[in-house]
This record gives C-alpha cells, sequence and structure tokens, in this order.
C-alpha cells in the first residue's frame, strides 16, 4: 500500500467513508469540527478558509485528499474553498514527503454536456454553471503544483443521511417531459474509489467516479414510488425533451475498483423502508 500518512482535508461524510478504506495507513482528519469524528482518525481542528489551526498539521504526509464543502452555494464561497485555501493549505503543509500525492475531489459538473451524450475522462470539459467553471480552476490548480496529482469527478453522491429523492417521490413534485439523463454513485464506492487511489503506485491525471448504470430521472423515480407504494409523479406538460449526460466508469474500474452498489437500484434498496427487495 503506497499510503502511510493521510490528511483529509475537508472530512466529511466522504472522508469518514474513504477513511475505512486505508487500510493500517495514519488518517488525520481536518475539519472546523472535529468532535463526531471516528477514533480511527486523528483530528485536526482547524479552519480551511482562513488557515486557523494550520500549526497542528502534522509533518510527512505523503497522500493529501481535497474533499471540502464550500460555506455556500456561489461563486465567491466555491472559488475561496477550492481553489484559494487549496494554496493555502498546500504552502503551510510541514515537511510533505515527496512525492506528495494529491486526490483533488471535484465534480462531474466540469462537463457541460447536455444532450444525453457519453461521456468519459477525455471528453471536452466546458462547464456552464459557475460551480463547474471554478472547480474546473481547482483541477488546473491541483495539476500545476503537485505532479502527483489526481482529479476525481464525483457524480451524484448519495447513501446514508442524503434521502432527497425519496423526499421529493414522497410529495409529489412533477417531471419534466422527456429523457433527462441522472448519473450517482453511493458514498461507500466513492470512497473506495479514494482509497484505491491512494493506494495504486501510479495514477491517471483524471478519473470520473460513477455506478455502473446511467438512467433517466423518470425511471429512478418511478422505480422508488413503486417500492413505497407511492403513484408516478406527474409529468410537467411540454414538449419531451432529451437532457444530461451518461457517465462512463470504464477507466476507474480498469484500476481495480468495482462499485458495491452498481445501480441506484442497489443503493436505494439499502436506504428504502424495511430493506424492501428490489
Amino acid at each position: 500500500m503506497r499510503a502511510r500518512r493521510v490528511l483529509i482535508a475537508g472530512c466529511g461524510d466522504l472522508g469518514v467513508c474513504t477513511a475505512g478504506f486505508l487500510g493500517t495507513a495514519t488518517v488525520h482528519g481536518l475539519r472546523r469540527s472535529v468532535e463526531a469524528l471516528p477514533p480511527n482518525i486523528v483530528p485536526i481542528a482547524a479552519d480551511l478558509l482562513s488557515g486557523a489551526g494550520f500549526a497542528e498539521l502534522p509533518a510527512g504526509i505523503d497522500t493529501l485528499i481535497y474533499a471540502p464543502t464550500p460555506a455556500a452555494r456561489t461563486e465567491e464561497a466555491y472559488r475561496a474553498i477550492y481553489v484559494h485555501a487549496l494554496e493555502r493549505l498546500l504552502a503551510a503543509l510541514p515537511s510533505p514527503a515527496s512525492p506528495l500525492r494529491l486526490i483533488y475531489v471535484s465534480s462531474t459538473a466540469v462537463y457541460g454536456q447536455n444532450d444525453g451524450e457519453m461521456v468519459d475522462e477525455g471528453s471536452e470539459c466546458a462547464p456552464t454553471g459557475f460551480n463547474g467553471r471554478v472547480l474546473r480552476e481547482g483541477e488546473q490548480l491541483a495539476a500545476r503544483l503537485l505532479g502527483d496529482s489526481v482529479v476525481l469527478r464525483l457524480s451524484g453522491l448519495y447513501g446514508p443521511g442524503r434521502h432527497w429523492l425519496l423526499r421529493r417521490v414522497r410529495g409529489g413534485q412533477a417531471i419534466a417531459p422527456g429523457d433527462h439523463w441522472t448519473n450517482r454513485i453511493h458514498l461507500a464506492d466513492a470512497g473506495a474509489l479514494v482509497g484505491r487511489l491512494a493506494e495504486l503506485d501510479a495514477v491517471p491525471a483524471c478519473v470520473i467516479g460513477v455506478d455502473d448504470q446511467p438512467a433517466t430521472e423518470r425511471e429512478v423515480l418511478d422505480w422508488i414510488a413503486a417500492r413505497l407504494g407511492l403513484p408516478s409523479l406527474p409529468t410537467v406538460p411540454g414538449p419531451p425533451t432529451v437532457s444530461g449526460k451518461r457517465l462512463r466508469n470504464d477507466l476507474s474500474r480498469s484500476l481495480g475498483w468495482r462499485p458495491r452498489y452498481a445501480s441506484y437500484r442497489d443503493g436505494y434498496t439499502s436506504e428504502l423502508p424495511g430493506n424492501t427487495s428490489p
């Protein structure tokens, strides 16, 4: 295993999950409030935005997993945490290992494709939203600052505590007409993929984190409604269109990773009341 001393900066749900896949490595978790961190993570109470607490950063880190959450959904908040805070943290790390591996957790929002196209790591990045544009800036910064860096572009995370689709079905919210393609990855599978990237001797520049099966919004919501014993959601009036994108995970699978939850059916079955079988 390559990773021996790991720092997870922005150690939230994904970081806590990832720590379970890092074997015997010493894992440090940096976040503002550390009381909820499990005992397998060495807590570091620090603020990525202000740098407060950086004096407690450990020396000799060989793997930095950068997985913060913005304070608000604004361009300024995204740039502050995904670009400026990364520069500040790297400058503050005392005597990191050489080479230091950086795993920069990004998002598939950097892809602007919206006509149902198949998308992989070689597809053009032309984000249409500020979140994707700022994340792309952060990705490019990571590549410039560290040669041994990998960008992990995660699709929509779901899993324990992330039940907004279930709430949407129960609320009866209408669906847009046509086929809107969606992609997702279970939190446990995302953590396993980060762990895999930490242990490999060599990593690609970019990896997409997604399960095996893109699905339309209508398909997913109808399936959830049926499992909950609820009617299908109504459709908003209008002409049907095709939108969204279909993400591929060929590269991540070639690295030795396999999703435990290969589709939304596998993942949401474990989240539904009574664990109803599909």
